[in-house]
């Protein structure tokens, strides 16, 4: 079965996380993201960063549902259709297109929030990996981690 590259990465207390990065591309963002695979997480989102990277204003980006996520409060603001590009392990090209994706914006904006939240990263969720019919292998005392489809 086809293979999309993934990574080991020391998060917060320096645990072993699965990260995956992909290109992705709307109408106001093209960039490659950074996301932790999080099979706890009911959602995938770009971080505060992330967003932030784009220029877009996120003072106007405060819609969608409220989420709660590492001690606060974000909207999931959704942006529409978003092209999610991953590479595989044989260098081909696993391509994604998403009606909306969400995007972590803080519901309190202010210097102190916005230096806090930094470290959360982009997050993909059990929602994307359920869709897209992925599973997730993940070994970190053997350092191995890839999605599969």
């Amino acid at each position: 079965m086809p293979r999309i590259r993934c990574s080991i990465r020391g998060l917060f207390s320096r645990k072993p996380f699965p990260f995956v990065t992909f290109f992705i591309r709307t109408l106001h963002i093209s960039k490659p993201v950074d996301a932790l695979i999080d099979t706890g997480s009911p959602f995938t989102v770009l971080s505060t960063n992330d967003i932030l990277s784009t220029r877009m204003p996120i003072t106007k980006m405060q819609s969608g549902e409220i989420v709660s996520l590492a001690g606060y409060r974000f909207f999931n603001h959704p942006i529409r259709d978003a092209t999610m590009n991953f590479r595989t392990e044989s260098d081909e090209l696993f391509k994604v297109n998403l009606p909306t994706i969400g995007s972590l914006i803080p519901t309190k904006i202010d210097k102190k929030t916005m230096d806090e939240v930094k470290y959360i990263p982009s997050i993909i969720g059990n929602d994307f990996l359920e869709n897209q019919k992925l599973a997730l292998y993940f070994n970190p005392s053997a350092r191995v981690v890839y999605l599969e489809y």
